[in-house]
């Protein structure tokens, strides 16, 4: 007998790797929910609860939320009934010390690795435009907006983010190297890791991705059969 399992994925990459262009419609497509670190942080610093008090406190203090609380969201969000058959993750983990902290609460399925250069990186960040209200992201050539300057979902005028020039891209890309490389060998030995290429269109990507889950996922399947 085939053995449903939770689909949890994450998309992993280097700064502008496609990562937030990506998750939102792989989620629609797998038709589990999109959930975003960031903005369930937001949503409870803008609705004054015990946790957002916290958050804030520490953003304040110019501080990282401590992974431990962000957790807590992350379970939360797990058990609801849409969360069931799966989610896509944006934004965490962010190490490996977060990648073993979620293994505690839930297990990835699939930590999809977007392939790009560095070279690339730099290309798409000069232009790279996003929205501040609803924090979508275009790219001038790669994903342009259909009203130049204007957000296609909410009507805001797009921004070019004042972090997206060459000396803090470095520095992000340090960061990953230093932080994220380890997260991938990680997934590696959980046999959870998937590799594509990230230069293409925006739909060409977002197929090599639904393959990677696809064919790995016949793996998964084929074992839960043979021990049904």
């Amino acid at each position: 007998m085939k053995e449903s399992h939770r689909e949890v994925i994450t998309l992993i990459g280097k700064p502008a790797s496609g990562k937030g262009t990506q998750a939102e419609p792989l989620a629609k497509s797998l038709n589990i929910p999109f959930v975003s670190m960031g903005k369930m942080l937001r949503d409870e610093i803008k609705n004054k609860t015990a946790m957002g008090r916290k958050f804030a406190s520490y953003l304040a203090a110019g501080q990282l939320v401590p992974y431990k609380l962000s957790l807590v969201l992350i379970k939360r969000r797990l058990a609801k009934p849409d969360a069931q058959k799966g989610i896509v993750l944006d934004g965490f983990p962010r190490d490996v010390d977060q990648a073993r902290a979620f293994e505690t609460i839930g297990h990835i399925t699939h930590a999809i690795v977007i392939s790009v250069t560095e070279k690339e990186v730099m290309e798409r960040i000069t232009g790279r435009r996003c929205c501040p209200v609803c924090n979508r992201n275009f790219h001038i050539k790669i994903n342009p907006p259909k009203k130049p300057g204007i957000c296609d979902a909410c009507g805001s005028h797009l921004v070019h983010r004042s972090d997206d020039t060459a000396a803090v891209v470095k520095e992000r890309l340090k960061s990953y190297r230093d932080d994220t490389i380890p997260v991938l060998h990680f997934y590696r030995r959980l046999r959870a890791l998937r590799r594509i290429d990230g230069v293409g269109t925006i739909e060409e990507v977002h197929q090599r991705i639904l393959d990677a889950i696809y064919n790995s996922d016949k793996g998964i399947n084929r074992h839960a059969q043979r021990n049904g």
